[in-house]
């Protein structure tokens, strides 16, 4: 019942929009790792802390990226 209306509206289904979800949330641990992996170089110059920086901010746009299609799942999702 809720899951077809939640299709409905939002062209997926539940669990496809929970597994997108999931994965972009994944990809944004993933990127943040990655940045902070950075810092455990033994030279910590400017370029470093360019690259850090640069891969901070993909993290945490992905990281929004994430937090916004998990609300459209669970505000959908919890409306009935």
């Amino acid at each position: 019942m809720i899951h077809d209306k939640f299709k409905k509206v939002t062209g997926v289904s539940w669990e496809e929009a929970a597994t997108r979800s999931n994965q972009l949330f994944f990809e944004a641990d993933q990127l943040d790792n990655h940045a902070y992996s950075l810092l455990k170089k033994e030279t910590l110059n400017p370029d470093v802390w360019n690259e850090f920086s640069t891969a901070k901010r993909r993290a945490e746009k992905k990281y929004v990226e994430a937090r916004v299609e998990d609300r459209k799942s669970t505000r959908l999702n919890s409306s009935h």
